[in-house]
């Protein structure tokens, strides 16, 4: 059996994935320049927490995706069908059913869970982290060499 590929699902997905490719090339060329013009006027502290910030926002990002992820596999689990009744598909699709089905439903929700923590992971503890190392060599004093006695 193939589930035949819905034309408004394709066309959405192509406008989702050119939006997205324009932001991208939009933020690389004109938002990062500046945004780091911006920094290097601003004191190690507001760059840091800016990196911090910026980290944060990337990894955690991928977090409602593990979730969407998980929620498929779940789906597909729990019908025995890959994919399940009521999947829209972008393009024509056959159906795998029964136990190689399942298999790949719950290695999808095995990838979400890894996707998540990895997300929550960069997400919450790498900010942490940055500001412990470099926020502390911040604070530290510089050492100096003392001076040699040459008298």
């Amino acid at each position: 059996m193939i589930v035949r590929a819905d034309k408004k699902a394709r066309r959405l997905a192509m406008v989702i994935l050119a939006g997205g490719l324009l932001l991208g090339v939009s933020l690389m060329l004109w938002v990062m320049p500046w945004v780091q013009r911006s920094l290097e006027r601003q004191g190690r502290e507001t760059a840091l927490r800016a990196l911090q910030v910026m980290t944060a926002i990337v990894f955690l990002s991928l977090a409602p995706f593990s979730v969407y992820l998980y929620w498929y596999g779940w789906r597909v689990v729990r019908s025995r069908r890959m994919p399940p009744p009521g999947t829209r598909v972008i393009r024509d699709t056959k159906v795998i059913e029964g136990d190689a089905a399942v298999t790949r439903g719950r290695l999808a929700m095995a990838l979400a869970v890894i996707l998540l923590a990895v997300s929550l992971l960069g997400g919450l503890y790498l900010p942490y982290h940055l500001g412990k190392v470099f926020g502390d060599r911040q604070s530290m004093p510089h050492s100096r060499i003392p001076a040699e006695n040459s008298g």
